[in-house]
C-alpha cells in the first residue's frame, strides 16, 4: 500500500500537468505546392506497451520481430521508454533501431525519474527533421511527433501521437487534443499521415469531430485493436490525396494490435490537390 501511494504521489506531483489550451500550430495555409506521386509504402501504427519490459526482459525483442515481419516503410510507435525503471533503464527506440535496421527518432512526452517516455518513428526513408509539439493535457503530458520524411523525392509529414486515456472522463481533454491536431494538419503544406493510439472508438464524438475538422481519411483497419476492451483505439489517418490498400491488424507482444496499411499517392495535376 505504501509503494502504491508513493507511486501515485510521484505521478501527481512530478508527472501530471494542466496544459489546457496550449496549441500553437503555424498559420493555416491557403495554397499548397503540387505533390508528386508516391509509390506504395507500408505504414504501421503500434502502441508497443513499453512498460511490459519490466516483467518481460525480451519484450522489446518480440516487438522488433513483429515490426521486421510486417516490413513497414514507416512505423509510428507509442508508449516508448528510454531509460525508465519500467524499461529496466534501457533505450527501447535504440534497441528497435538495431533490430529493424531502420532509422529511429524519439519524441519525449515527459521525464520519468531518470528516463523519458513518449512516441517514436522508425523509417526506411530519409528523415529530414523531427519536431515535437506539445498537446493540451490534463494529467499525463501528451505530445505529437512530426517527422518530415523524403519518399522518392516527395516530402511527407508523418505525425505520431498518443492521446489521454480514461474514456469519457477525459473526453473533453481528448477533444481539445484532437482540435489541436486538426489545426496542425490543416497547416501542413505537404502530404500528411497521422498515426496513433487515440484512446477512443470511431463512434466517439471527438473522433467524428476531428475527421470533419481535419478533412481526414480513415486509412486503417476497421477491427478492434485493443485486446482488453475489444475496441478500436488505434488509427492511420491521411489527407484525401492518398489511396489505401490492405488495411489490417497484426498480432504481437503488446496489449494493442499493430495497425498496418498500404498507402500510395498519384501525382497531382494542379494546385491544392485538384486533378486536371
Amino acid at each position: 500500500m505504501l509503494l502504491f501511494t508513493a507511486f501515485v504521489a510521484y505521478r501527481v506531483f512530478f508527472v501530471y500537468t494542466v496544459r489546457t489550451g496550449s496549441c500553437e500550430p503555424p498559420p493555416e495555409l491557403e495554397d499548397r505546392p503540387l505533390a508528386r506521386a508516391v509509390p506504395p509504402i507500408e505504414v504501421m501504427s503500434w502502441n508497443i506497451e513499453g512498460h511490459a519490459a519490466l516483467l518481460d526482459g525480451d519484450h522489446v525483442g518480440e516487438i522488433g520481430k513483429g515490426i521486421v515481419g510486417a516490413r513497414p516503410a514507416i512505423a509510428g510507435l507509442q508508449e516508448v521508454h528510454r531509460g525508465t525503471w519500467q524499461s529496466r533503464f534501457r533505450d527501447q527506440i535504440g534497441e528497435l533501431t538495431g533490430i529493424t535496421g531502420m532509422d529511429g527518432f524519439f519524441g519525449r512526452s515527459y521525464h520519468a525519474v531518470r528516463g523519458e517516455y513518449g512516441n517514436a518513428v522508425l523509417s526506411s526513408y530519409p528523415v529530414e527533421r523531427v519536431i515535437i509539439h506539445p498537446l493540451p493535457s490534463v494529467g499525463e503530458p501528451r505530445t505529437v511527433l512530426e517527422a518530415r520524411i523524403m519518399v522518392e523525392g516527395q516530402e511527407i509529414a508523418f505525425f505520431v501521437t498518443h492521446l489521454v486515456t480514461w474514456g469519457q472522463v477525459n473526453a473533453a481533454t481528448r477533444n481539445e487534443q484532437l482540435e489541436c491536431l486538426a489545426s496542425h494538419l490543416r497547416s501542413t503544406a505537404v502530404p500528411w499521415i497521422l498515426v496513433g493510439d487515440l484512446n477512443a472508438p470511431p463512434s466517439a464524438d471527438e473522433i467524428e469531430n476531428f475527421v470533419a475538422s481535419a478533412g481526414a481519411r480513415d486509412a486503417g483497419p476497421a477491427e478492434a485493436t485493443h485486446r482488453l476492451t475489444g475496441r478500436r483505439l488505434d488509427y492511420i489517418f491521411t489527407d484525401a490525396g492518398w489511396e489505401t490498400a490492405r488495411p489490417r491488424t497484426l498480432e504481437g507482444g503488446s496489449d494493442h494490435l499493430a495497425a498496418v496499411t498500404t498507402l500510395h499517392r498519384p501525382g497531382e495535376g494542379s494546385r491544392n490537390g485538384q486533378g486536371e
